[in-house]
């Protein structure tokens, strides 16, 4: 029997992506463990933000590692012992599906894109390239639902992820999920993950692991009454989705329904030209409008700004912390504009000589790599602290505490603290801005 070792690595530095403070392992790898497992292999799984493991101590014939850009880093220094171990190591996910040869110095093989359909000619010696290419998993209802127990150092779980879809139909400019996935919406059947979702006795959050759970609101409603009739009533659930999700009142009242329903929306922006740029088909009037829509329904918004556009100016930080403020969005992040791999805005800023440097352990937003047009790095940098310092105030955590919402009264201490710490942490980093902004 082969043994398959599966690692998620865990990102070097704190970032604002670390924003909440509930945790769930990777959906993906977890999805190729259960497979594995289901065909006989001995499988471990190790997710370093549950269990940092000696790896002295692992053995197994097949070393699996998956890694987003600001993980990847972590993920080659990991490849790079197994490797001295003589184990057959193979790299996935993200970045490496867009840094093919970076990664294959550190690896016996990349597998680029989905690695579902190509899982097992890796290990039975079909697939003998450097260089495998996925292909999309068209029928979702054909892979398993991740099975939690795999994960070392995880007791019965009750924050759980979900993916009930892939694709994303649109096209930000920001993002490389559409060159990872494609645009065309796969997704899971709702019987399928209602059988899923009632295999678990209790559950406290539910996050749906999907650019956009809502880009079918007809499919979506069916899983929120299917949920419901279940009583599968999480006491929270995370999804993202995008802004237009407040033209359906239905959907809206079917998430009030069925748990305390956090949305995380990419708002990006609340100037039109910043918008128009990314490829958001949105405006700041609509925006403004169907915040208020969605928080009728008593459903909690967790909204993502990004800094650093053409068009963004030295006034963007306040007017966008008071725009968060005026529409009451309860969780705002702040992030850098990010050349991720892979995404239109990397291939026009690399044209233009304006990425500072390719240190992907930087590459998770809070930090900046890049020239803005309308300010300097350091500038840009100490207005996405400025902003988040700003927003996450102390006094916000006693009204929080004054209203008896001490879970959100928590959380905001929680970012507040994070940021302090990322500011410590990032001393040099800062002096490195201070002096190319010079």
């Amino acid at each position: 029997m082969k043994s398959v070792v599966l690692i998620a690595p865990r990102a070097k530095n704190k970032c604002a992506s670390d924003i909440s403070v509930i945790t769930t392992p990777l959906s993906g790898i977890l999805i190729l463990a259960t497979m594995l497992r289901d065909k006989g292999y001995d499988v471990k799984v190790y997710d370093e933000s549950f269990k940092m493991p000696n790896y002295s101590q692992v053995d197994a014939d097949y070393v699996l590692i998956t890694s987003m850009s600001a993980t990847v880093n972590r993920a080659y220094e990991i490849a790079d012992f197994f490797k001295k171990q003589n184990k057959k190591v193979i790299l996935g996910g993200l970045h490496v599906t867009f840094k093919p040869q970076e990664a294959l110095k550190h690896c016996d093989t990349v597998v680029l894109g989905e690695g579902e359909n190509v899982l097992f000619d890796l290990f039975n010696g079909k697939k003998q390239r450097d260089i495998v290419k996925g292909t999309p998993v068209l029928d979702l209802d054909s892979i398993p639902m991740p099975d939690y127990t795999l994960v070392e150092g995880m007791k019965s779980p009750r924050n759980v992820s979900i993916v009930t879809s892939r694709g994303c139909p649109f096209n930000c400019r920001f993002c490389s999920l559409k060159a990872m996935f494609g645009r065309k919406y796969r997704t899971v059947s709702t019987k399928r993950i209602i059988d899923y979702l009632s295999t678990f006795k209790k559950l406290q959050t539910l996050c749906f692991d999907e650019p956009n759970f809502t880009a079918d609101k007809k499919r979506a409603i069916d899983i929120l009454k299917q949920m419901k009739e279940n009583s599968i009533t999480p006491k929270y659930a995370w999804p993202s989705v995008s802004i237009d999700v407040a033209n359906d009142e239905e959907l809206l009242k079917w998430c009030s329904e069925v748990s305390d329903f956090h949305f995380a929306i990419g708002l990006e922006s609340i100037n039109q030209k910043v918008l128009d740029a990314y490829n958001k088909k949105q405006t700041p009037e609509i925006i403004k409008k169907n915040i208020r829509k969605i928080k009728d329904y008593g459903i909690r918004i967790f909204g993502s700004f990004i800094f650093g556009s053409d068009h963004d100016d030295k006034t963007v930080f306040q007017k966008t912390v008071d725009f968060c403020q005026d529409s009451e969005i309860d969780f705002p992040t702040f992030s850098a504009l990010t050349p991720y791999v892979g995404t239109d805005i990397r291939k026009e800023l690399e044209t233009q000589k304006r990425i500072l440097n390719d240190n992907w352990d930087f590459y998770d937003g809070t930090h900046v790599l890049i020239k803005p047009k309308n300010m300097t790095p350091i500038e840009l940098q100490n207005g996405i602290i400025d902003a988040y310092q700003s927003f996450y105030s102390g006094s916000k955590i006693l009204n929080h505490i004054k209203n008896i919402e001490l879970f959100y009264g928590l959380e905001i201490l929680y970012v507040n603290f994070l940021f302090r710490k990322i500011i410590k942490q990032n001393k040099d980093y800062l002096e490195y801005l201070e002096r190319i902004s010079v």
